[in-house]
């Protein structure tokens, strides 16, 4: 685990809209955006220094996680910053929900790590909160050292 502290922008950029199916007429909870109208909303938020990004499994059931890295491509990695959560309601059984929830996420997102990973409702945070340290360690969740430098 590295001791690199984390520095987080002020302002999140939650994509919880962009969650929806985006199917011709369905828009992004009324939003109406395309994908390029998506992109146009990343390429404004970029040019004026917003960086980090919010999206969350449960979010479309994985649909913003992909809608992000779809708007997302073009930009290097340490240009941006990802937060996405584990949703307790919707994990699996398997012998690492945790774990396998964030592989799922990290595949849809088209990427290697995750900058913050959250416990999306705080249902049973005792049972859950044991199973983010591993996924800490394992360099998924956080920036290395080894990311920030150009």
């Amino acid at each position: 685990m590295t001791s690199t502290i984390l520095t987080t922008p002020a302002v999140a950029l939650g994509t919880w809209a962009w969650g929806d199916s985006g199917e011709v007429g369905d828009g992004y909870f009324g939003s109406r955006l395309t994908a390029a109208g998506l992109r146009e909303v990343v390429e404004k938020a970029h040019a004026n220094g917003f960086t980090l990004w919010d999206t969350a499994a449960v979010y479309g059931m994985g649909h913003s996680e992909t809608v992000l890295a779809e708007a997302l491509k073009g930009y290097a990695r340490n240009e941006y910053q990802l937060s996405t959560k584990f949703t307790p309601q919707i994990a699996g059984d398997g012998d690492d929900p945790v774990a396998d929830m964030l592989e799922q996420s990290l595949h849809r997102m088209g990427t290697d790590y995750v900058d913050l990973y959250w416990i999306h409702n705080p249902a049973d945070v005792a049972r859950w909160t044991p199973l983010l340290i591993p996924l800490l360690r394992s360099g998924r969740i956080g920036m290395s050292a080894s990311r920030t430098t150009t």
